[in-house]
């Protein structure tokens, strides 16, 4: 299994420690958000393996609105640039919210075999419906041409909306998509919005999460906890030690 540390275009004065915590073997990649208006070349002056999470609805992309198609394909295509010169092996991207069959119309234009669909909760930070908390919506954006990223986070907070055990629920996702890809994060099992807390500050069975993975697989994990100062990766460290101490009890 390889672990993820998040990052986001702006976070470049993390990267000697980020490049340090690589070359240790604490993490494995980063998952690298590319904001608007920023710089690559301070990434690529690292020898780090790169994966990128395209830019979300917080900077204008939402591919579930036809109305924003234009703005959100510029700044997809932007995020691939990055990801060609950074060799990223996957792109994340998020379905939206608003209409399916607007977000199948968007990703018709793409074609690129990096990208992974990930799943969402069914309710967004803002009480909107989001697209792709269901795996068969998950399945319909795939289109048998892109990936699945599965975020479990996503995935509770889409079964507590449906008032449904989160457990067959996750195991639907991995049986029907196959997924070699994840985010996780703690969180509470009741609240449906989003909230992607530190290991151990919620109530999520990690040990179950993780018996749900193939350990001996090539599988992305990408720690997606906060980070409460933000020129520090401290919190990461201890994140995905916690995680690692889980594993080890697992398998």
């Amino acid at each position: 299994m390889k672990f993820g540390l998040k990052l986001w275009s702006t976070n470049n004065d993390l990267l000697p420690d980020a490049d340090q915590l690589i070359k240790s073997d604490v993490f494995q990649y980063i998952e690298l958000t590319p904001i608007p208006h920023t710089d690559i070349s301070s990434f690529l002056s690292y020898d780090i393996p790169y994966t990128i999470h395209i830019t979300t609805e917080r900077h204008g992309v939402n591919i579930g609105n036809k109305n924003n198609h234009n703005s959100s394909l510029e700044a997809i295509y932007h995020c691939i640039k990055w990801a060609d010169k950074l060799d990223a092996k996957y792109m994340v991207l998020h379905p939206g919210y608003g209409s399916i069959e607007d977000s199948i119309e968007l990703l018709d234009k793409l074609d690129d075999e990096r990208i992974l669909i990930e799943n969402m909760p069914k309710k967004g930070l803002n009480d909107e419906m989001m697209i792709g908390y269901m795996p068969e919506q998950i399945e319909k954006l795939m289109d048998n041409k892109f990936g699945f990223c599965f975020d479990m986070n996503h995935a509770i907070k889409a079964a507590a909306s449906l008032d449904i055990d989160y457990r067959p629920f996750i195991e639907s996702f991995i049986s029907k998509l196959s997924p070699c890809y994840f985010h996780i994060s703690d969180g509470d099992l009741k609240i449906e919005i989003d909230q992607h807390l530190s290991i151990g500050e919620g109530e999520y069975d990690f040990y179950y999460l993780f018996g749900m993975l193939n350990e001996k697989s090539e599988t992305y994990i990408t720690v997606e906890t906060p980070k409460p100062d933000i020129h520090s990766l401290n919190e990461d460290v201890k994140n995905v030690e916690k995680l690692k101490t889980v594993l080890k009890t697992t398998y």
